[in-house]
């Protein structure tokens, strides 16, 4: 790994800053725009705080459209259409696990450089922040924004990519831009959630901010999910953060209305992205994740049509009985996936003798992302693919079963089943757990392990955290070979395929990045 040689670096002191490109090097290349000192800029918090308010709407970016929903791809839950898979070689990589998932994929491409500019910009203000003395409070709760922000999006590119830059505003010219040690990596992630916990309120009358309990919660996952070997995994640190902020909020009892466009920010939600349906704050998942067939029934007027993009595995739409995952009885499946494509009283007629176009159209669909606000309006189309229901990055739920884990990892397995089943699975079932639904408080410590991952999926299917389930639980290989269609078809996927391969533009567009930084199972080009 090669070090900076030159001192000329100079931050950027501008309040508006370019963030196109794709290399996380030419972020921090940038020349003053005034003649005034960085000091002098950022010494004034009325310069700052604009920087950090801006983070929420970059951070957000990087969640719109694929460049949200390309992460699902590849996984035992969801994977793309026939469709895209046969348009699309590079695309189709992304679920064969193949050839075509190298360094020169677009699609890893943009998963790379789309958070790049955020964790920059981040790191920007929290330099700042560090110049600033006015208003000491509101410039800790600031930081603690900006660390917060930094720290979900390192938190992301490391499960990713392994070794990473460390994006230090202090100590760039120390640590160049190159990949550092995974402990150190992780040390950043740990420390910024620390900062955002000690500095942030527990409200903010702006729901899109987040709080001292959603650093909490994320410091939680950072001790959990940080890889064994930089000797960071603590389940009994992770505990004590759930235990912390788990009692601000309160799980919604219709599981159902998690979902719906016009109950948001619920008293479930931790930290939500705030999102509408109308240009430029839409997300258009719903537009990805439709199906094609229905638009084409349809005109493209029906709310739940779409392209595709990111679909369904078999295993997430069938039931136990059929090789699936889902148990009689559990509402989650209807709640979350689509099986009906009657709309309006009309039942479209799917069937392959109707249908001429790739037989998944026909199949189950994500629902969790439909916006019923793009529908027809007096026949008329109303911007179908302008869906932008707001997304809970971290609910409660999702906590709840993590402090199950952490019970079950401490000798805990009957208190982290009871946990489980009178707060996770009796709302799944409405209310009341059947007994036959109920699991056993005397199971091992394994099968605990094994039935809470499988919990996690029908909970928090399509919600963004399943990749990162399987990586730190050693089981991504297995499931993914096993439970998605393409990945099983091709038989192509090896164990190095937990990682993403290094984009080809980093490595020659870095000069901290050599060929040799490129992650192991991958070809660097010349």
């Amino acid at each position: 790994m090669k070090n900076i040689k030159n001192s000329t670096i100079i931050y950027a002191v501008a309040l508006a800053f370019a963030v196109s490109s794709t290399s996380c090097s030419d972020f921090l290349t940038q020349e003053s725009k005034t003649a005034l000192t960085e000091e002098q800029v950022f010494s004034k918090i009325e310069n700052v705080e604009p920087l950090v308010q801006g983070l929420y709407v970059k951070y957000r970016g990087c969640k719109e459209g694929r460049n949200g929903l390309m992460v699902n791809l590849g996984l035992d839950e969801s994977q793309q259409g026939n469709f895209q898979l046969i348009s699309s070689g590079s695309q189709a990589g992304m679920d064969k696990y193949n050839g075509l998932l190298n360094p020169t994929s677009t699609q890893v491409a943009a998963i790379w450089g789309n958070r790049w500019p955020v964790v920059t910009a981040a790191a920007k203000a929290i330099y700042a922040l560090g110049l600033t003395e006015e208003e000491p409070d509101k410039a800790k709760q600031l930081l603690g924004e900006a660390s917060f922000i930094r720290g979900m999006l390192m938190m992301e590119l490391s499960m990713y990519w392994g070794e990473i830059p460390i994006i230090d505003m202090s100590r760039t010219l120390e640590l160049g831009l190159g990949r550092q040690p995974l402990t150190e990596v992780w040390k950043y992630i740990i420390n910024d959630f620390k900062t955002a916990a000690d500095n942030l309120p527990e409200r903010w009358d702006d729901p899109k901010r987040a709080t001292s309990g959603a650093a909490l919660a994320m410091l939680g996952k950072a001790y959990m999910y940080a890889p064994v070997e930089t000797g960071l995994r603590d389940f009994a640190l992770a505990k004590t953060c759930f235990e912390q902020m788990m009692g601000r909020y309160s799980l919604v009892p219709n599981f159902a209305d998690l979902y719906a466009y016009d109950k948001p920010n619920s008293v479930e939600s931790i930290f939500e992205l705030q999102f509408n349906n109308i240009w430029p704050d839409c997300n258009y998942w719903q537009f990805d994740c439709g199906s094609r067939a229905v638009d084409s029934w349809f005109s493209q007027g029906c709310y739940f049509s779409g392209y595709d993009f990111l679909v369904p595995t078999p295993f997430a739409y069938h039931t136990v009985a059929e090789g699936g995952i889902w148990e009689e009885g559990d509402l989650r499946k209807d709640a979350s996936l689509r099986y009906d494509f009657t709309y309006h009283g009309v039942t479209p007629d799917l069937s392959k003798t109707q249908w001429t176009g790739t037989t998944d159209e026909l199949d189950p669909h994500i629902k969790k992302f439909e916006d019923p606000r793009t529908d027809q309006d007096n026949g008329t189309i109303a911007n179908m693919w302008n869906s932008g229901k707001n997304f809970a990055v971290i609910r409660l739920a999702d906590i709840i079963l993590l402090y199950a884990e952490c019970l079950n990892e401490q000798g805990n397995t009957s208190d982290a089943v009871t946990l489980v089943n009178d707060k996770i699975r009796a709302r799944a079932w409405g209310g009341v757990l059947p007994a036959n639904q109920r699991w056993n408080t005397g199971m091992s410590k394994d099968e605990f392990k094994t039935k809470v991952m499988d919990e996690r999926f029908r909970e928090l299917c399509f919600e963004g955290w399943r990749r990162m389930d399987l990586i730190r639980t050693g089981k991504f290989v297995e499931l993914v070979k096993e439970r998605n269609r393409w990945a099983r078809e091709s038989g192509t996927i090896q164990d190095f395929h937990v990682r993403y391969p290094i984009p080809d533009t980093e490595i020659k567009s870095n000069e901290d990045f050599s060929g040799e930084d490129q992650n192991p199972g991958y070809t660097q080009s010349n």
